[in-house]
C-alpha cells in the first residue's frame, strides 16, 4: 500500500487512533475504494488512510505463488476482523456494497452507488 507518496510492505502499521481503555464500544468505519484507497475512522476520526492496496509483502508462509501475485492491485476479496494479540469483540458487524445500478429509472437505484454495474438494474 501506499501512504504518503510511499510504498509500505510492513505488516503492522501506527495510526493517528487515541488508545481506548477499559471496557467500552469503539465505533469504526472503514471505507474501501477497490484498489483507489482504504480510509479507517474512528469514532469519526480519520485515523488511517492508504492508497494502491495490493499483493505483496514478505510476512507470509505456505502459500500458493498463482494466487499470491506480489504487485498485483487488489479488487476485491475477503474481510477479516482480527485482534493483534489482545481480546475483542464485535457487537455488530455492517457491510454496504458502493457497486450496483446506477440508473435512477431502476426499481433498485441507489444514490449512494460509486461504481455502476448495469447487470444488477431491475426494471418493471
Amino acid at each position: 500500500m501506499v501512504i504518503n507518496g510511499e510504498m509500505l510492505k510492513s505488516h503492522c502499521l501506527n495510526s493517528n487512533s487515541k488508545t481506548y481503555h477499559g471496557d467500552q464500544w469503539v465505533k469504526l468505519e472503514v471505507v474501501v475504494m477497490g484498489d483507489g484507497f482504504i480510509s479507517h475512522i474512528m469514532e469519526g476520526d480519520e485515523v488511517l488512510y492508504y492508497t494502491a492496496p495490493q499483493i505483496g509483502g514478505g510476512t507470509v508462509s505456505n502459500f500458493d505463488q498463482a494466487v499470491k501475485e506480489d504487485g498485483k492491485p487488489l479488487t476485491g476479496g475477503y474481510i477479516s476482523l482480527q485482534s493483534e494479540s489482545h481480546p475483542i469483540e464485535f457487537r455488530k458487524v455492517e457491510l454496504l456494497d458502493l457497486e450496483g445500478c446506477m440508473d435512477p429509472k431502476a426499481k433498485n437505484y441507489k444514490s449512494y452507488y460509486v461504481k455502476s454495474n448495469k447487470s444488477r438494474c431491475i426494471y418493471d
